[in-house]
């Protein structure tokens, strides 16, 4: 039952025709995993929260930066350093006491990616596929649906996949995870705030739809965003046969990657000999590792790369470095580390006169 206080705080939504105590009462039943509290969570996490899902369970491992102000607008700037899932469960034990929130400060992963089965949804806030295809994979195999929302420069993606355990899944439209780099993330292709902002509230909007028992085009279809000519356009999505065999495939190549420190470590004690510098030449000049080579992944000069001794590659986060290594895995030089985090982390973690940009 609701109080007399949630009828209260939830009045105008109960005045609705089509939405009466009884879904309301399943939105206070319900548990929702949101991974991520980056651009899309910030917009999801507290429209669920106002709404009255009365259990979150948030999961990100990151912290405030200054970069995440100009979309993340649940942080501040005195907020910078400190971890966004908890700033986000302050948040919503301020903005609804009646919701139970849980925060988790890892990343979702194959050690904890059961926890999947204990919720009734989940939403995709995240900005990386590893995690994306993971979220899908522990879905299907879980049964549950997951709210998924994507964005690329100007235009934003939709969809609830596996909707009631029987829809189509994510790897029914996109069946193989691209390769490190082929794809940029907003720190490489750049982003407006609003675009994050605007897809996140179609992802509460269809979360709340799908807890309450009500249909919607995005259970069975991809919906694209243009914000350009403000216009939806819709791709039916099947469900294919083998769906529930394709989770959790093999990876036929696994990266070699070490975090700054480990890095760092690694060069002071000799056991990497040259560091490779894939990014262009004038981020090169911005920003450096000492003893670097410049050498743009766009324009190798493959014999001058050493093949024998192992080598750090850098990029300004960490995606075309990864492309790069795997290329020239497959080239046979097989004694190279990816820099996880890019030039950015080490200068966060290792050298911070290192200029960040």
């Amino acid at each position: 039952m609701l109080s007399s206080t949630e009828f209260s705080r939830y009045q105008k939504q109960l005045a609705i025709p089509e939405w009466d105590e009884a879904k309301q009462l399943l939105l206070k039943q319900a548990h929702v995993m949101i991974v991520g509290a980056g651009g899309l969570g910030v917009s999801v996490i507290p429209y669920l929260a106002a709404a009255g899902v009365g259990h979150l369970t948030l999961i990100d491992h990151d912290v405030v930066e200054l970069s995440n102000l100009g979309r993340q607008t649940i942080y501040r700037e005195d907020q910078i350093g400190q971890s966004k899932v908890l700033l986000a469960k302050d948040f919503v034990e301020a903005l609804n006491p009646h919701v139970q929130v849980d925060a988790m400060t890892e990343k979702f992963s194959m050690a904890n990616y059961q926890l999947v089965q204990t919720v009734d949804l989940v939403v995709d806030c995240t900005d990386n596929f590893d995690t994306r295809y993971l979220i899908n994979d522990a879905c299907v195999k879980f049964g549950k649906a997951f709210v998924y929302a994507a964005i690329h420069t100007w235009e934003g993606q939709l969809a609830v996949c596996n909707a009631h355990g029987t829809g189509p899944t994510y790897r029914c439209l996109f069946p193989d995870e691209p390769s490190a780099g082929e794809i940029p993330t907003c720190n490489e292709a750049g982003v407006l705030g609003f675009l994050p902002g605007m897809m996140g509230l179609m992802q509460a909007k269809e979360a709340l739809f799908y807890l309450a028992g009500m249909s919607s085009p995005a259970q069975n279809h991809l919906l694209r965003w243009d914000v350009r000519s403000m216009r939806m356009h819709q791709f039916r999505m099947e469900r294919t046969l083998d769906a529930a065999e394709r989770i959790f495939p093999v990876k036929a190549w696994v990266p070699v990657e070490l975090d700054a420190v480990d890095a760092a470590d690694a060069i002071s004690q000799g056991d990497i000999q040259f560091v490779l510098d894939v990014r262009e030449p004038f981020e090169w000049e911005e920003a450096q590792i000492a003893g670097s080579i410049c050498m743009s992944m766009n324009q190798l000069q493959i014999d001058l790369i050493p093949r024998d001794v192992p080598g750090l590659v850098v990029c300004h986060h960490g995606m075309r470095s990864m492309f790069v290594v795997k290329h020239l895995r497959q080239l046979g030089f097989e004694n190279l580390i990816n820099l996880a985090g890019g030039i950015d982390a080490w200068s966060r973690e290792v050298d911070d006169s290192i200029p960040r940009y």
